[in-house]
């Protein structure tokens, strides 16, 4: 019997007692027992709170049933949880359940596989599992669906095997923000030899900041603006008067300064990167990048988007000036042409830009509508404050302009920052990064002393006799333990208040449920 994928529907499990149930009763099947790390028989009473509780926690992931022909065949509940290798990215922990009938049915593979795209398209960048070693069945399942072994430790008294699948490309940057010092067309000095130097002292400035790529462009005047464009008014207001076709005739860059630079980039262990404004320029960036940048107003360029399709590389897209719908079309048609690596730049096309108008709030949006990562293209002058908010608001990319003086001739000098605003540039989105840890909520190592020293627990206020009832207030308070034992949290005990204590108690010491009798 073959089962299609369209055979399968999703149905939203209900905070009732009546899917509670349902899901209980496969729970407590002892085949199902045997391969959980907790292999107890669930009694209603303790179940129904945690599944209100525990299942219920992630509200854009909700637990599901797995439909079959009108019948519920399985059971998926998800958890929030780190990744094991990657703190940034996205991640989520699936559980599931198939009862007997169920079973044998070629089920757990194609559901593991459909469930994937669900888990996705809520942003997340990755599923993990953890499976018992002797649950040979489940293995099989989650390795058939894409899954690969991260990892085994012991837990819960077995051998936990973690499983994982990556949803969305890992594109391979360093542990920390994507560091691009633009230095765009200020390499220009005014003949070739000295346009040479120029280059190169900015690749050593970027470097002496301790950027991770330092960033040209590559163009030509008459494959960007028609022949008769005109004077830009942002730039007459900058004080250059010039036709902006003679602009760009002179700040053209040679072909044959990429290889240089390349090469002088890679002696200095900095990416080269440049950006390409047609196919003749992309071409001959090509050889030398590990990725590519389309800047804003190329959003629309259906050729390079396939050139950037069709080589396989990281893209980086500007959408500066761009609307939702030019950009959903961009992603659209470099995901249909292969592209598999895609980064979208918040840009606002303005130079320089005011920081009210830099909107970086879309960084965050970008990301979960077009279920990518983003970063800045920062055209403010301000040398740390966008950069910092948006590494903060999940950025992974900043491009920044950079030059050696703010006095040099041309139109992206006076917006630029300086060598040492570069370097502090980094130096502040480094530390940044490092604030910001892992993405769930968990306790720091750093915690861990005080955490005993000082959270409350159910403590004795005086000598307990064994058979004793427990009571708050008479025997019992929520105290810090210090040095003594810690007891249960709180907001366990009245589930046991009023319960008989099995052994004696010393004054301080903590209680658990342990401690108590079932009488």
């Amino acid at each position: 019997m073959t089962i299609q994928s369209e055979q399968l529907h999703w149905e939203l499990a209900r905070p009732n007692e009546k899917d509670a149930a349902f899901v209980l009763n496969w729970r407590n099947d002892p085949i199902t027992r045997e391969m959980s790390f907790h292999s107890e028989l669930r009694t209603w009473e303790e179940f129904y709170p945690t599944y209100l509780s525990r299942y219920f926690a992630m509200q854009d992931l909700p637990p599901l049933f797995v439909m079959y022909k009108g019948e519920r065949v399985a059971f998926i509940f998800f958890e929030y949880c780190n990744h094991p290798i990657n703190a940034k990215r996205r991640c989520c922990l699936l559980s599931i359940n198939i009862p007997p009938e169920s079973r044998s049915k070629g089920l757990g593979s194609l559901i593991l596989k459909e469930v994937q795209s669900v888990v996705r398209e809520r942003g997340y960048d990755t599923l993990l599992a953890e499976v018992k070693l002797e649950n040979v069945a489940s293995i099989k399942a989650f390795q058939n669906a894409g899954f690969i072994l991260l990892s085994e430790e012991e837990k819960f008294s077995s051998t936990v095997s973690l499983f994982g699948v990556e949803l969305t490309p890992n594109i391979v940057f360093p542990e920390s923000v994507y560091i691009i010092a633009e230095a765009g067309s200020n390499w220009r000095l005014g003949n070739p030899k000295r346009d040479m130097a120029m280059a190169k002292a900015l690749i050593d400035a970027a470097v002496e900041a301790q950027v991770d790529a330092v960033k040209f462009q590559v163009y030509r005047p008459e494959t960007i603006y028609v022949p008769n464009a005109g004077s830009s008014d942002y730039l007459q207001e900058a004080g250059i008067q010039e036709d902006i076709t003679d602009i760009f005739k002179d700040l053209a860059m040679p072909y044959e300064m990429i290889a240089e630079l390349a090469d002088y980039c890679n002696k200095c262990r900095v990416d080269f990167l440049a950006t390409s404004f047609s196919v003749a320029d992309f071409e001959q960036i090509d050889p030398y990048v590990k990725l590519h940048k389309i800047a804003s107003y190329e959003i629309g360029h259906p050729r390079l988007i396939e050139k950037a399709a069709a080589s396989g590389k990281p893209l980086l897209l500007s959408t500066g000036a761009a609307t939702e719908g030019e950009i959903a079309w961009a992603v659209d048609y470099f995901y249909s042409l292969g592209g598999s690596q895609l980064i979208l730049l918040q840009c606002t096309a303005a130079y320089p830009t005011p920081n009210e108008s830099l909107h970086l709030a879309a960084i965050p949006w970008l990301k979960e509508r077009f279920r990518v990562q983003a970063g800045l293209s920062d055209h403010s002058r301000d040398p740390l404050l966008a950069p910092v908010a948006a590494t903060a608001l999940g950025g992974v990319v900043i491009e920044k302009h950079f030059t050696l003086h703010n006095a040099i001739p041309g139109p992206d000098h006076f917006f630029a920052v300086t060598p040492d605003e570069l370097k502090n540039m980094v130096a502040a989105v480094r530390s940044t990064y490092k604030m910001l840890g892992k993405r769930v909520k968990a306790i720091d190592p750093l915690e861990n002393e005080l955490q005993h020293y000082a959270k409350r627990g159910v403590q004795a206020i005086r000598p307990i006799a064994k058979g004793e009832p427990l009571q708050e207030g008479l025997n019992v308070d929520f105290l810090r333990p210090g040095k003594q034992k810690q007891g249960m949290p709180p907001r366990f005990l009245k589930d046991y208040e009023g319960k008989r204590l099995n052994k004696a108690i010393s004054l301080g010491s903590g209680i658990q449920p342990e401690d108590l009798t079932n009488e």
